[in-house]
């Protein structure tokens, strides 16, 4: 005990007490750090289990679940509120009248209403008639593609005739020619309007063909239309002033001018008529 109080050594006692001082001091510093620590590590229990009763009071969150499907249909119809016209998928029927397609034998029917005969919706002159080409087409007509069973017409059953609807057309005016087939008889008849059967060929006043419906056919297959009993059947052949060649040859030469024209239509196993026009200047 007397050490502690009178240090011995070859220093004076004033440096050992020194010493001391410094040394109870840094064991203080580090007994305050270490409860500063502790307190501390307490603090922040406390804080999270505090913070964990208040989670816990709220109970378990509610699970996210998708809403209730709507089990209505969905919505198919067109914009507009417009009726859909009934057998508009016919394979034989044509939309806005280019139903063309429904005639027998798989042809492009003449008068467009080969629906009927299909199944679908009956078309009402479209572009695809029988005659129809690259400048020009047999549109239109109140006849029907011809049924199984009809025989063909002869030259004694029908009479072929051929008028154009305006003797003269103006530089902006589509030449329209109307073809009619009468018959007097008690049956009924079918009649061609193919390419291979049914030709339309237009020539200038010098006699030089410029369009002729054989030159660039869409097809070859026949179009059979039906001439009802003691009926009429007429379709109308439009024609857009263009040149044509054989083979669908390019160029096909551009518009005719003006000028008298004569058209000529051939139906196979019946006649050969002929109406004229003129083609006024600008």
């Amino acid at each position: 005990m007397g050490s502690l109080r009178n240090p011995i050594g070859p220093l004076p006692s004033s440096i050992y007490w020194r010493r001391r001082a410094v040394a109870l001091a840094l064991l203080a510093l580090t007994v305050l750090l270490v409860m500063w620590g502790i307190s501390l590590g307490g603090g922040s229990g406390d804080q999270k289990n505090s913070a964990g009763g208040g989670d816990n009071s709220r109970g378990p969150t509610d699970p996210i679940t998708p809403g209730a499907t709507d089990s209505k249909p969905p919505v198919t119809d067109r914009p507009g509120g417009r009726d859909e016209v009934n057998g508009g998928t016919g394979s034989g029927g044509g939309e806005d009248g280019s139903g063309g397609s429904g005639g027998s034998g798989g042809s492009t029917g003449a008068d467009g209403s080969g629906g009927d005969a299909a199944g679908g919706g009956s078309g009402s002159g479209g572009s695809g008639g029988a005659l129809a080409g690259s400048s020009g087409s047999l549109t239109g007509g109140d006849g029907l593609p011809a049924g199984p069973g009809l025989a063909d017409c002869s030259s004694s059953d029908v009479e072929v005739g051929v008028q154009s609807v305006e003797n003269e057309y103006g530089p902006g005016d589509t030449p329209k020619v109307k073809l009619t087939l009468r018959t007097d008889g008690d049956s009924a008849c079918r009649v061609d309007l193919g390419r291979t059967a049914t030709v339309v060929t237009v020539t200038d006043a010098e006699g030089d063909r410029v369009w002729s419906s054989a030159d660039c056919p869409p097809g070859r297959a026949a179009a059979w239309i039906e001439v009802p009993a003691d009926g009429t059947t007429t379709h109308t052949l439009t024609w857009d002033r263009e040149r044509s060649k054989p083979e669908c040859a390019t160029p096909s030469g551009g518009k005719v001018p003006a000028g008298n024209y004569l058209v000529e239509v051939k139906v196979a196993g019946l006649s050969t008529e002929q109406t004229s026009f003129v083609l006024t200047k600008d």
